[in-house]
């Protein structure tokens, strides 16, 4: 009796496991970003790290949540500026590296059983890790200088160590296991601090696989 109770047990953990495994899935995600702040000029970027995905069994079919864990980074170039009095024209190039934390909400709508087209949405935060500020100053007889402004903008307290914002996703999930997506993010903080109105702007392409 002790024996049949034990095997029970055994096999209703391994049947909850499995039930459970099928709702959680996680993979390899990476992509290119296109960011830019106001009053400034775009910069390519790039985001790759882990994602996972829950699906709500108990909530309406297509349900889901999403997450990531992305090393991504988010430059960011200056107009060119002319220093008063001088007659130089100065810019600034960053390329600052987050770690960047998405957590969206999202629904899936199925085409057949090899193609879904899905959206989610839903706030990311990024802690900055590393960076590096150069400059470009174009002297008025038309000879140039460039030089480092910073080895670690977060480090040196040019950019906040934390951002957040909100983030869209739209894209298509092809034989359960291939996502391609496109979406935009909205920073919600100034992402420099010697200037206002630097909220990151980014356009992003990715592809994701899961396991």
């Amino acid at each position: 009796m002790k024996k049949k109770f034990l095997l029970t047990i055994a096999m209703s953990a391994i049947v909850f496991a499995t039930s459970q495994a099928q709702e959680f899935r996680y993979g390899l995600s990476g992509g290119y970003n296109l960011n830019s702040m106001i009053a400034n000029e775009s910069k390519s970027g790039f985001h790759a790290g882990l994602k996972g995905e829950y699906a709500f069994r108990d909530a309406q079919k297509g349900l889901y949540t999403d997450f990531g864990l992305m090393i991504s980074s988010y430059g960011w170039k200056s107009t060119p500026a002319y220093e008063n009095g001088t007659g130089k024209e100065l810019e600034w190039d960053t390329t600052p590296y987050y770690l960047n934390i998405p957590i969206h909400l999202g629904y899936k709508f199925k085409v057949n059983d090899n193609l879904s087209i899905f959206v989610n949405a839903g706030p990311y935060f990024n802690i900055g890790m590393f960076g590096k500020m150069n400059y470009t100053t174009t002297y008025p007889d038309g000879k140039t200088e460039t030089g480092i402004s910073s080895n670690n903008m977060f480090k040196d307290g040019l950019s906040p160590r934390f951002d957040w914002g909100i983030g869209f996703r739209a894209g298509v999930e092809i034989a359960r296991h291939t996502q391609i997506a496109i979406g935009y993010d909205w920073g919600m903080k100034n992402a420099y601090m010697n200037k206002p109105e630097t909220k990151n702007r980014t356009f992003v392409v990715s592809l994701t696989y899961y396991f």
